[in-house]
């Protein structure tokens, strides 16, 4: 029943995806939603939206929000 995945010394689950997974996946100038990316990755919606969180704040990604529950991606072309 137990996963078999890595821990940390302190025995929390080391993190097997990161941003820039996330970031490898879309193309310059090209608007996704977090649900699109998430169906393309195969990953759960809320951990890609914690990654693309975690690449908007280190400025890889832009964030726009046209409706209150919908947010749209976007990798500007100099970070290609």
């Amino acid at each position: 029943m137990g996963e078999n995945r890595p821990r940390n010394d302190s025995g929390q689950y080391v993190a097997t995806r990161s941003p820039d997974d996330v970031l490898a996946d879309m193309e310059p100038l090209e608007p996704y939603t977090t649900g699109e990316l998430a169906d393309n990755l195969g990953w759960p919606r809320r951990t890609v939206y914690e990654l693309l969180t975690a690449l908007e704040e280190r400025g890889d990604v832009r964030k726009k929000k046209p409706e209150p529950r919908r947010a749209i991606w976007i990798q500007p072309e100099d970070t290609a």
